[in-house]
C-alpha cells in the first residue's frame, strides 16, 4: 500500500466518512485513494467553506471534522476556517498538499512553510516527512486535536503520498484527551455567586451536570457569546449571554464568586479585571469539588429580575425601530414559534446574531451553533453544509446578514448539486448592520458600510437553489414552516430595516 492509502484507511479507522475539500494538484493522490477507499468528498468552491464545513461539524459531534485542500493560496485560503476553530477550541484536522518533499526549498511550484503558517493556530502541526510513519504522526495529530480540543495540520507532499510502504510504524499508546479542570475550594460565606459555562462544559459532556448542580445551589448560569452552548433545555438558573456588543443583564460585576466551567478568561468576560468584576470576588476553575456552598435563591431571584428587565428595554427599542417597517425582532419572533428541540439553528456573525443572542436566548442547546467565538461573518453556509452532514434528518436553519451570506454565496450550487438541503433566512439590511451604527455614533454618517441592493432569492435560483422574498411579519413562520418541508436548499430573502439592539 502506498503510504496516502494508509493514511485514509487511518482515518477510517477513526470513523472519519468524509472530507471537505477543493480539488488541487497537490490533493490527487488523496483523491484517488478516498475514491477507492469509498471516503465521501464534498467539493467547495473556495477552501475557506471547506475548512468552516470540516469546523462546524467538529463543534457539533465533538470529533475532528478533515478538511483537505491543495497548497500555497490554497492552505492560505483554509487556514481562515481554522482560526476559526482555534479561536473556539474546535476539533479539526486541515490536510494540506504540497509539492514533492525532496524539492522542498529549491522552489518547486507554491514552495512555501505551510507548517509554520498553520503553527500559531493550531495544537499540532508538522510535515508526514517519513512514508511509514504517516499512521504514527496521523495518531499524535489526532490527539492533539481531541486533547484541546483544537485545530491541527498536516502537509503531506505528493512524493511521500505515493511512496509505497511495507511496513507501517504503529501508533504509540497515549494518554486520554484532558477534560475540563476543577480546582478545590471553600466557598463559604458566597451569597452571589456565577457559573459561566464555556465551550469546554460542552466538549466534557458535562452540560446537563452543570445545569443539575446549578439548580441544586440556585446559581446563575451565562454562556460567554458565541461559545458553544453546554444548556440542553430550558431551566430558571439560564440568564443568556455574556460580553454581546449589546450589552447584557449586570451580573458579572456584581457576583462574589465566578466559577468558569470550560470558560476562557478573555474579552466577553472583561479579562476578569477590576471593573468586570468586584473587589475581593472568587475565580474558581470548574464546579466539582466546591466546598461550603449554601443556595443563592435571593441572587437567583434577582438575576432574573435583571434578565428580565434587560430582554424587555431590547424589545423595546425592537418595537421602536420595527414602527418602520419589517425588522430584525419579528425574524426571531418567527423562529421562536416554528423551532424545536431537534431543529438546528445556525447563526453567522453580524447584526442579526446580537438580536438572536438578546430575544432567542431562553436556552443555548448543543445543537444550536454559532459563528464561534472570532465572531467571523461569512462561516453560516459552510457551516450548513458540515451540519447536514452531521445530521442527516434534522431541520436545518441558518440565520444570516446580507452582508455575511455574500462572502461564499457561490456554495449555494455546491449544496444542491451533492444535495445538502438547509434553509437559509437572509436578514437584508442593505449594510454592515454593527459598523454602520457604530460610524453614525461616532462620525455622524455610515463610511464603507452600505451595501447595494441584492435580490437573495434570485441569486439563490440562478445557482440551482429554491429562493422566495418576504417582506410582511405574518407571512415569516409559515414561510419558514414550507421551507422546512421540502428536502431543498432554500433561501428567504427578507428585507428588514436597519437598527441594533
Amino acid at each position: 500500500m502506498t503510504a496516502v492509502e494508509c493514511f485514509v484507511k487511518g482515518l477510517q479507522e477513526r470513523g472519519v466518512e468524509w472530507m471537505a475539500t477543493l480539488c488541487g494538484h497537490g490533493l490527487d493522490p488523496l483523491f484517488h485513494a478516498a475514491r477507492r477507499a469509498g471516503m465521501r468528498l464534498i467539493d467547495t468552491r473556495n477552501e475557506q467553506t471547506a475548512a468552516y464545513a470540516a469546523e462546524a461539524y467538529g463543534r457539533l459531534v465533538r470529533r475532528p471534522g478533515v478538511c483537505a485542500v491543495s497548497s500555497g493560496v490554497a492552505h492560505a485560503n483554509a487556514l481562515t476556517g481554522v482560526v476559526n476553530a482555534y479561536f473556539d477550541g474546535a476539533p479539526l484536522l486541515l490536510i494540506t498538499g504540497a509539492g514533492a518533499f525532496a524539492t522542498r526549498g529549491l522552489g518547486h511550484f507554491q514552495d512555501i512553510d505551510q507548517v509554520e503558517m498553520a503553527r500559531p493556530v493550531t495544537r499540532y502541526a508538522r510535515v508526514i516527512d517519513c512514508a511509514n510513519r504517516t499512521l504514527q504522526i496521523l495518531d499524535e495529530a489526532w490527539r492533539a486535536a481531541l486533547a484541546g480540543p483544537g485545530p491541527v495540520h498536516l502537509t503531506f507532499p505528493m512524493d511521500v503520498q505515493r511512496t509505497e510502504v511495507a511496513e507501517m510504524i504503529r501508533p504509540v499508546p497515549g494518554p486520554a484527551p484532558s477534560a475540563m479542570a476543577h480546582e478545590e475550594a471553600d466557598l463559604s460565606g458566597c451569597e452571589r455567586p456565577l457559573l459561566v459555562a464555556g465551550s469546554g462544559a460542552y466538549y466534557a459532556g458535562a452540560g446537563e451536570e452543570l445545569l443539575r448542580f446549578s439548580e441544586e445551589y440556585a446559581i446563575p448560569v451565562v454562556v460567554p457569546i458565541w461559545d458553544r452552548g453546554a444548556i440542553s433545555r430550558p431551566a430558571p438558573t439560564f440568564m443568556g449571554v455574556i460580553g454581546a456588543a449589546s450589552g447584557g443583564p449586570r451580573l458579572l460585576a456584581d457576583a462574589d464568586c465566578v466559577l468558569l466551567a470550560g470558560a476562557a478568561v478573555d474579552y466577553r468576560l472583561g479579562f476578569l479585571q477590576p471593573g468586570a468584576i468586584r473587589n475581593g470576588a472568587r475565580v474558581v476553575r470548574g464546579w466539582r469539588g466546591v466546598r461550603g456552598l449554601e443556595p443563592a435563591r435571593a441572587w437567583l431571584a434577582e438575576a432574573q429580575r435583571r434578565r428580565d428587565e434587560f430582554r424587555q428595554s431590547v424589545e423595546r427599542t425592537a418595537a421602536a425601530q420595527a414602527q418602520q417597517g419589517l425588522h430584525a425582532v419579528h425574524i426571531v419572533a418567527a423562529l421562536r414559534e416554528v423551532l424545536r428541540d431537534e431543529s438546528l439553528l445556525l447563526v453567522d456573525g453580524g447584526s442579526i446574531g446580537q438580536w438572536f443572542h438578546q430575544l432567542l436566548c431562553d436556552h443555548y442547546p448543543g445543537h444550536w451553533l454559532t459563528c464561534g467565538r472570532s465572531g467571523v461573518v461569512g462561516w453560516g453556509l459552510g457551516g450548513a453544509m458540515g451540519a447536514r452532514v452531521a445530521y442527516p434528518d434534522r431541520p436545518i436553519l441558518l440565520l444570516s446578514g446580507d452582508g455575511s451570506f455574500t462572502f461564499t454565496v457561490a456554495e449555494l450550487e455546491c449544496a444542491v448539486r451533492q444535495r445538502l438541503p438547509f434553509v437559509a433566512i437572509v436578514a437584508d439590511d442593505q449594510g454592515w448592520g454593527i459598523t454602520r451604527t457604530g460610524h453614525v455614533q461616532q462620525f455622524g454618517e455610515a463610511i464603507s458600510s452600505a451595501l447595494g441592493a441584492v435580490a437573495f432569492d434570485r441569486l439563490a435560483e440562478s445557482l440551482g437553489a429554491r429562493g422566495r422574498c418576504v417582506t410582511r411579519p405574518q407571512d415569516l413562520a409559515p414561510a419558514i414552516r414550507s421551507a422546512l418541508a421540502e428536502p431543498a436548499v432554500t433561501v428567504l430573502h427578507v428585507p428588514v430595516v436597519g437598527g441594533n439592539p
